[in-house]
């Protein structure tokens, strides 16, 4: 089996058609969704019916709770306080119905586990060696079947095995699966990117070969801008890159 994994595709419709035409063409058989669908961008209703419509299984990130107002905006940026408080004047009963359906965690086979920040909390962040090496232990102990554990949140790729530790991540990088040693990954943003440049950023986990690739494409982010222009929005909604000290300094006063 092989399927594709998109994540924080946060109301970006060019770059989730994108995506989704070049799964196709590299012929998966399923799509999952790691969450947040909405937030930031300016087709929040149009990429939850896109996803709803083609994703075997999908969950809900902590921009989703907050759309629909089962979350506070507490812990958010204040660009994503500004669009979430538009979303949620935008989002249509039919988006907002299906946004309430979505489960925090869901399990496509017993041996795989899709969250959005970690199992047990959508807010939290997977974003340091520690943090996957505690998410693991806990799944080791809570779910022994589950081998894959693929979140999201962080905008970022990472990967992460048990026993080789952290792993390359890299445009194109295609990992081999570490037999039946669990391993943790995070599929990247399809629609904010906040690595180095523009891209709409997605993984391929091919069971039968046992591997994973890190694959990025482009899309047309002028138009992207424009429509967050005229909706009354940021720009930069779609692309909040930062180098690692300003993350540093960013998980520092976080925690």
């Amino acid at each position: 089996m092989r399927f594709a994994v998109v994540s924080d595709v946060h109301g970006n419709l060019p770059a989730l058609e994108v995506v989704l035409a070049t799964a196709d063409r590299l012929g998966v058989d399923a799509v999952y969704s790691t969450g947040d669908l909405v937030g930031y961008g300016p087709w929040p209703n149009e990429c939850v019916r896109t996803v709803a419509a083609v994703a075997a299984a999908s969950i809900a990130g902590n921009h989703d709770l907050i759309a629909i107002d089962r979350l506070t905006d507490d812990r958010c940026i204040p660009l994503a306080q500004r669009s979430l408080a538009w979303t949620r004047r935008v989002l249509e009963d039919d988006a907002r119905a299906t946004l309430a359906r979505l489960p925090l965690i869901s399990r496509p086979t017993p041996s795989l586990l899709l969250a959005h920040g970690t199992p047990t909390d959508p807010q939290a962040y997977v974003d340091r060696v520690e943090d996957a090496q505690l998410v693991l232990s806990d799944v080791a102990a809570s779910e022994p079947d589950v081998r894959m554990v693929i979140v999201g949140h962080t905008h970022r790729w990472m990967a992460y095995g048990e026993r080789a530790g952290a792993l390359p991540t890299h445009p194109g990088a295609s990992l081999e699966l570490d037999g039946d040693a669990r391993v943790l990954l995070n599929a990247g943003s399809v629609g904010q990117s906040r690595q180095r440049t523009a891209r709409a950023r997605f993984i391929v986990v091919d069971l039968a070969a046992g591997t994973v690739t890190f694959d990025e494409v482009r899309y047309d982010v002028a138009a992207a801008r424009r429509a967050l222009r005229r909706v009354g929005l940021s720009p930069r909604g779609v692309h909040l890159y930062s180098s690692p000290p300003r993350r540093a300094v960013a998980r520092f006063l976080r925690d």
